[in-house]
């Protein structure tokens, strides 16, 4: 029986791969995360911090049969944007994984996944990136986790004869809790609040942000389509949906969608102004015997977040769009409408009962 072991199983991503191969015949799966699972009962839990090099070790001694590794853990710092540029904290990220590759030494590893993003385009820096984004249009003139966990495991690879595979999405959608980048929660938070204060759903952010998304589904099926493709072994692939959204028309959908009033858009800091609902939101999910009543909780850093890309008040320069050509030319082209996906997870939230 194969063995697949997904680090940071609890994140969007992590979570997305969980659910799509916990009862795959012939396939063990084992989730990796430092909080205890709150889904998946029939996988294989495992917790630990992946800082600490002699703790992973010794909770991955059990694994060393592994075959295949999701590596999408990530270290966040408090003040997230800020963290994306602290050289402390790139180093922590790459230490991070090299203990995991450590604690696994031995392992008849076939395929190791790896997960950046459009910072390694230099989205994060402030300067205006190519557009559309193709994947040898990352700049390496900043200090980066990417790049140092793809040497890292490209050097590892030609050593044990393993392939690998990195992608590149845009931002991800999907289910989790308590994740320092979840739109989907954020986007469910304000919704679930507008019902309670009897508010219209207002649009927070600037009138022309145009994006892309990446469901976390996806990118689950990215990674099962890369362990059997040839032509993704030592490649980096940008992956997002399929389409281009203007974040204001979101809120269109999804007052539509959740039968609210649509009001005018009014430009506001979500990381200030949603954490003072928290008592509020507590109320909410004690009546209707939510799973997480406290709003910290279930959102994580993700107001941060929700202020740095979906609901910014000052648009890019140039839209930070990238190109996906290289995927779909390699033989991977399943693609989602965004806001089907961003309503599609919201329904499971509540089904799940993390929402209303």
């Amino acid at each position: 029986m194969d063995k697949l072991l997904v680090a940071g199983a609890l994140g969007l991503v992590g979570r997305a791969v969980i659910e799509r191969f916990k009862q795959r015949p012939g396939l063990q799966t084992v989730g990796l995360a430092r909080r205890a699972a709150d889904f998946a009962p029939e996988v294989t839990w495992v917790r630990a911090d992946l800082h600490d090099v002699g703790g992973s070790r010794a909770v991955l001694s059990a694994h060393r049969d592994t075959n295949h590794l999701v590596y999408a853990a990530l270290n966040e710092q408090p003040q997230l944007t800020p963290g994306w540029r602290d050289p402390a904290n790139m180093a922590l990220n790459t230490q991070m994984l090299a203990n995991t590759l450590q604690a696994l030494d031995g392992a008849p590893l076939q395929h190791i996944t790896l997960l950046q993003g459009t910072k390694a385009y230099g989205v994060h820096t402030g300067r205006p990136m190519r557009v559309p984004a193709r994947e040898h249009d990352a700049v390496q003139d900043h200090v980066n986790f990417y790049f140092d966990q793809q040497r890292l495991v490209a050097d590892r690879a030609q050593r044990d004869g393993f392939a690998w595979t990195a992608f590149r999405p845009q931002i991800v959608l999907g289910l989790a809790v308590g994740g320092a980048m979840n739109p989907v929660a954020t986007l469910g938070v304000q919704v679930a609040l507008c019902h309670a204060l009897g508010e219209p759903l207002r649009y927070p952010g600037h009138a022309h942000l145009l994006t892309e998304c990446t469901d976390a589904r996806l990118i689950a099926e990215a990674v099962e389509w890369a362990w059997h493709a040839p032509q993704a072994r030592g490649e980096v692939f940008n992956i997002t949906n399929g389409d281009v959204v203007l974040w204001r028309s979101v809120f269109d959908r999804l007052a539509a969608q959740f039968d609210l009033p649509l009001g005018e858009p009014a430009a506001q800091r979500l990381a200030e102004v949603m954490p003072r609902h928290a008592p509020l939101w507590r109320q909410i999910a004690e009546r209707k015997g939510l799973r997480v009543a406290d709003l910290d909780a279930l959102i994580g850093l993700s107001w941060q977040y929700a202020d740095a890309t979906c609901a910014s008040q000052r648009p890019f320069a140039v839209p930070p769009l990238v190109s996906t050509l290289k995927l779909r030319q390699a033989g991977f082209g399943a693609c989602i409408d965004t806001e089907d996906c961003i309503v599609e997870h919201l329904q499971a939230m509540q089904v799940q009962g993390y929402l209303p």
